[in-house]
């Protein structure tokens, strides 16, 4: 499904819309607030579902090279996102990273 006039392509999988061009989440057809990091782990994992991510590649897809990253910073993100959407949505892969499962 395409947004209109934007042509990029709304995510959808397991209750949870994510509209790019908007830069709206959607959870079972209600909107969620979801702050900026938590925005792009979610956009990120769902460009690449059935695929693990690890925290190393979260941390930079989502910080400036450089800055200092809190140790836990992604495994916090992870947290509110698993309480404010689906808590099985993202699965953690101990020692390897996350996923989003395809089923």
């Amino acid at each position: 499904r395409r947004n209109e006039g934007h042509g990029l392509p709304v995510l959808e999988h397991k209750g949870v819309s994510i509209d790019p061009a908007a830069h709206q989440v959607f959870y079972l057809g209600a909107a969620v607030e979801l702050s900026q990091k938590e925005y792009d782990i979610l956009n990120y994992l769902m460009g690449h579902i059935g695929h693990v991510t690890s925290r190393a590649r979260l941390e930079e897809a989502l910080y400036a090279w450089g800055s200092e990253v809190e140790s836990n910073a992604v495994e916090v993100h992870i947290h509110h996102l698993r309480k404010k959407l689906d808590t099985n949505l993202i699965r953690t892969i101990r020692g390897v990273g996350y996923i989003i499962d395809e089923h």
